[in-house]
């Protein structure tokens, strides 16, 4: 199974991935997608102004995509939760409830993660408080800031994990 976990920086992405390869008993395997784009320099440049990557997602999907299987499954209980909005506690106790069925797969977490194909693509929303809270203690620039939590207002990953035809699963932080 390939699980996608996305949403504005600070949301809770890599909180609630990591979350999820402890509760499935590791059976779920964590991967850090931004990493992953640092170390292999699959970015075209570096912003320095606004302190990104930039990445062509078109270049990232034909890279990753191959690296893990084809073949899509389907989980009964996650296939429940398809275009429905649950809380996070909630939704780590089904995480640990469907590990007991020898669930088996990659988490890749990243706010850019809804642009690969995969079984499942979470989308982590949370106030935008507390990603003005989180990205002020990470040291981010005030303008950096503001994008995100505009980001997370006009909700830009649900939107065009929507577009891609994802199957989104919202998880509120």
């Amino acid at each position: 199974m390939i699980i996608t976990i996305s949403g504005t920086p600070g949301c809770g992405k890599t909180y609630l991935a990591k979350k999820m390869s402890k509760e499935s008993n590791s059976r779920l395997e964590y991967f850090d997608l931004n990493k992953y784009i640092k170390d292999n320099k699959i970015y075209d440049s570096y912003d320095k102004l606004a302190k990104t990557y930039d990445v062509d997602t078109k270049v990232l999907k034909s890279i990753i995509e191959p690296t893990f299987r084809n073949e899509y499954s389907k989980n009964p209980e996650m296939e429940k939760l398809v275009n429905k909005t649950i809380n996070i506690k909630k939704f780590l106790q089904i995480i640990s409830k469907i590990s007991k069925n020898k669930i088996e797969g990659v988490i890749i977490d990243s706010h850019l993660s809804h642009y690969l194909k995969s079984d499942y693509c979470i989308i982590i929303k949370t106030d935008i408080k507390n990603i003005n809270k989180r990205l002020s203690q990470r040291k981010y620039t005030k303008a950096k800031i503001h994008e995100n939590i505009e980001s997370e207002i006009f909700d830009i990953c649900m939107q065009e994990a929507k577009v891609l035809k994802r199957k989104i699963i919202t998880i509120e932080n």
